[in-house]
């Protein structure tokens, strides 16, 4: 550890991490939400349900599949991350599968079951944003329960009473177990997962882990291996 590192330091910058990231989340789930909402109210034409002479001037006259990508610009584009390098809001083509983007290729109407594949890739995108803010909000509430712990411990490093060091000592530990064991068994949950690379160039492996035992380094060593 080094002598100018406090070791609450991780937890501030993983903190920071997260509220940024949150932010944007919030702004793509909310552009998704306006998205759904245009794309909804845009008309739509059966290929069957009319002569080939009226469709051909309701093509000329109603927005058709063009307006889906008028939408997207003007709800998920505008977002105000959207030109950062490591922006996560995706092109019109790549939010939709691929039969979809060749059907709006050649469309000429905007039809229901057109409007309905679309409005799916939305929600879906739109529901991903909504489980990666609760992920990052469950990982907020750790990084405080983590702070909270460290800061017990840092308030009484210098103190003589080696019971009460012994105890929170042991805290300490427990929290540490129990991140460990979140770490471990992350793939194999259905708890929604942090973004890939949320701590990706982080100077830490883990940043809860690394306050935690930034604190116990403090502690007499005969305090540590007590039990």
């Amino acid at each position: 550890m080094s002598g100018t590192t406090h070791p609450l330091e991780p937890l501030d910058d993983a903190r920071h991490r997260l509220r940024v990231r949150r932010r944007h989340l919030v702004d793509e789930r909310d552009a998704f939400d306006q998205f759904c909402r245009r794309v909804e109210t845009l008309p739509t034409v059966e290929a069957t349900d009319a002569p080939g002479s009226v469709l051909s001037m309701t093509a000329r006259t109603e927005p058709g599949p063009p307006a889906l990508r008028a939408a997207y610009d003007g709800t998920v584009m505008t977002v105000p991350h959207a030109e950062e390098d490591d922006a996560s809001v995706p092109a019109f083509d790549d939010l939709l599968p691929r039969p979809t983007r060749a059907e709006i290729r050649w469309a000429a109407r905007l039809t229901p079951a057109l409007q309905s594949a679309v409005l799916d890739a939305a929600t879906t995108a739109h529901e991903h944003r909504v489980d990666r803010i609760e992920a990052i909000d469950a990982e907020l509430a750790t990084l405080d329960r983590t702070e909270a712990v460290a800061r017990d411990l840092l308030a009484v490093e210098s103190s003589t009473d080696e019971a009460r060091l012994a105890s929170l000592d042991r805290r300490c530990r427990r929290h540490a177990a129990r991140r460990r064991a979140t770490l471990a068994n992350r793939a194999e949950t259905d708890a929604p997962a942090l973004p890939a690379d949320l701590y990706t160039d982080i100077e830490v492996e883990d940043p809860v882990l690394s306050a935690l035992e930034a604190v116990r380094d403090r502690l007499p060593r005969d305090t540590e291996e007590a039990d």
